[in-house]
């Protein structure tokens, strides 16, 4: 029978764990979804602002967005439109060197919080909404998704803080807050959880964020829903897919080889731009300016170049885009590129997935106009719907290293699975030949190199290290025979409370300060070693890894070994203790800790 104690003990547990698993991801969903919906509405309101107000010019919607078919393009005054971007561009960059957490892609600077376990306020989220808003209205190249991952991680780690959970757990808040921001953005719950665990790192994933991820994506998701509407981001009409023939998967391979390389040009275009911009000798605030203004030159020569352009993408999949021509979507993916590199490297806000989305779909568009122009597509299977989505997917999952997430994206975004199967042909291809670059250079390769991790990447040296890598090999030994007084000089000048006792080069015996301390001072020059050491002395072999080693210590009491080539022999070959580990410990800590710093920095 249960003792009436251990029943409340268990209550109480159980309690906590449901507090902590239900309800705060919950509460993160629920004020991240209210954060987007203001955001949503704050880029409307600029967008009329400037764009409206200032160039004569209202972007098209997304379907899921409100955005009609009928569409009539018009912009009144397109001289105006690098001004426009320039003054969101001068604002933003004001704001930004008041406020420098607002500066930059979001979705990076919530990374670099997860892994150096940072305090995101609700200031960073809230001047992030503004500056985004102010960007993307202005007509600055820029997504949506990149504040929205801020938000959400801000909000986790406010949430997190409020309710004073551990530093591991307030980390794992700020993980789904930041899956959260992007579910209500893209409307998107299922890719909005994997992006919980998927984002932070290129080969791993956060487990522990995938389950409270789900209840707040979902929560974000209900909440964006009930003031924006539910429907699919975008309305796809592709063909049921029927089977994979062999035209098909050619067709798709080659898709995710162009999207590989389109990926590959946008990072290394970024981040020159980038590099340019930090290293040109003008005040910060006057720099998303100028990156602006050039913004504007390409959009006056391509509306694709303006703002979010999800509008754009829809009415190209539905052959409603009269007024662009294949030329403007062609030299549409460059001039995205370029748009997004000068307004986010120079300084501007927002996000990189948007862009990805666009200059994706609008690869995908090309290959389509190019492979019907030179007669090569099998036409009764594909059509430039189909090629713009996967297209999408495909150098978004090269890009930012999110295979998983945008596989499942494919289908929420589009509301059906006929794109699966070529989505992952492409996206594998497109991913496998892309592994060593990334938008976001914050994420690392697995967990054990995160500094969240740094309790698990010590137990992995301790499983991967062997005595022989850190024992002391210049061992200070002592013959049986010696006076008790010289163990005693010896330890005090090297600095060691325990020496081996040798003779032939075998141990034979182990003499430690707590045995000298049994010997009066007055007769520790009569008194030799052998009458006062420890015989047959536990020992450990140089193959053996660190963590049987700290095993032994612990099984025996003892804070040190001899290292003998076997257990016959015994020949002396080194000394372990448990400063050695200790300090070999500290010092691979602090190698990983420079080198994270210093990625962080760049």
């Amino acid at each position: 029978m249960l003792h009436l104690g251990a029943i409340k003990r268990r209550f109480t547990i159980s309690y906590q764990e449901n507090f902590q698993d239900l309800f705060i991801p919950g509460v993160i969903g629920l004020i991240t979804g209210l954060f987007i919906v203001v955001f949503v509405r704050a880029i409307e309101f600029s967008t009329k602002l400037f764009l409206g107000n200032i160039v004569g010019y209202i972007p098209p919607l997304p379907a899921g967005e409100g955005g009609s078919v009928v569409y009539h393009f018009v912009m009144e005054r397109p001289y105006l439109l690098p001004l426009s971007v320039a003054l969101g561009g001068l604002i933003v960059g004001i704001i930004t060197y008041l406020v420098p957490e607002a500066r930059g892609e979001g979705t990076e600077m919530a990374i670099k919080a997860f892994h150096f376990r940072l305090h995101l306020g609700l200031k960073s989220a809230v001047f992030k909404l503004i500056t985004s808003a102010i960007t993307i209205g202005s007509g600055g190249v820029s997504g949506t998704e990149g504040p929205s991952a801020l938000i959400g991680g801000s909000v986790g780690s406010f949430v997190g803080k409020l309710f004073k959970l551990d530093d591991h757990t307030k980390n794992i808040a700020l993980a789904v807050g930041l899956g959260a921001g992007i579910a209500g953005v893209f409307k998107a719950p299922l890719a909005g959880a994997l992006l919980s665990g998927e984002l932070f790192y290129r080969r791993d994933f956060e487990v522990e964020a995938l389950i409270p991820g789900f209840i707040a994506s979902v929560t974000s998701y209900i909440i964006v829903g009930v003031f924006t509407g539910f429907d699919h981001m975008f309305k796809v009409p592709v063909h049921p897919f029927k089977g994979l023939s062999v035209p098909l998967f050619i067709t798709y391979f080659v898709m995710g080889v162009l999207a590989a390389l389109v990926a590959r040009l946008l990072v290394y275009t970024f981040f020159n731009v980038h590099h340019f911009f930090v290293n040109l000798e003008l005040h910060p605030a006057l720099k998303p300016a100028i990156g602006g203004f050039f913004t504007g030159i390409l959009g006056m020569l391509n509306p694709l170049a303006i703002g979010s352009a999800y509008g754009w993408i829809q009415l190209i999949m539905l052959g409603k885009a009269d007024y662009l021509t294949p030329l403007h979507i062609i030299t549409g993916v460059i001039m995205v590129i370029v748009g997004l590199s000068l307004t986010l490297g120079s300084g501007g806000s927002g996000g990189i997935f948007g862009p990805c989305i666009v200059i994706g779909g609008l690869t995908g568009a090309s290959f389509y106009y190019v492979a019907k122009f030179l007669s090569l597509l099998p036409h009764s299977h594909i059509d430039i719907a189909s090629l713009m989505i996967v297209g999408m997917i495909a150098t978004l999952a090269a890009a930012a290293n999110i295979p998983l997430s945008t596989l499942i994206l494919v289908v929420e975004i589009t509301g059906g699975y006929d794109l699966l199967v070529p989505s992952l042909i492409a996206v594998s291809v497109a991913y496998l030949l892309t592994t060593d670059i990334t938008m976001f250079p914050a994420q690392v390769k697995s967990r054990i190199d995160s500094p969240a991790h740094m309790d698990e990447l010590k137990g992995a040296l301790l499983r991967t290290y062997r005595v022989a890598d850190i024992m002391t090999k210049n061992v200070v030994t002592i013959s049986p025979t010696d006076p008790v007084l010289k163990a005693e000089r010896l330890m005090a000048e090297y600095t060691i409370s325990g020496i081996p006792v040798v003779v032939n080069g075998k141990v034979i015996g182990m003499v430690t300060g707590r045995d000298i301390m049994k010997v009066p001072i007055s007769d520790r020059a009569k008194v030799t070693v052998e009458h006062i050491m420890t015989r047959n002395p536990v020992c450990v072999l140089p193959d053996m890894s660190i963590l049987e080693v700290l095993n032994i210590f612990i099984s025996n009491g003892i804070g040190r070994a001899p290292v003998v080539d076997n257990y016959e022999n015994k020949n002396l070959l080194g000394m372990i203790t448990r400063v050695d580990i200790a300090n070999f410990l500290a010092e691979q800590e602090r190698k990983k800790l420079a080198e994270e710093h210093d990625t962080a920095l760049e």
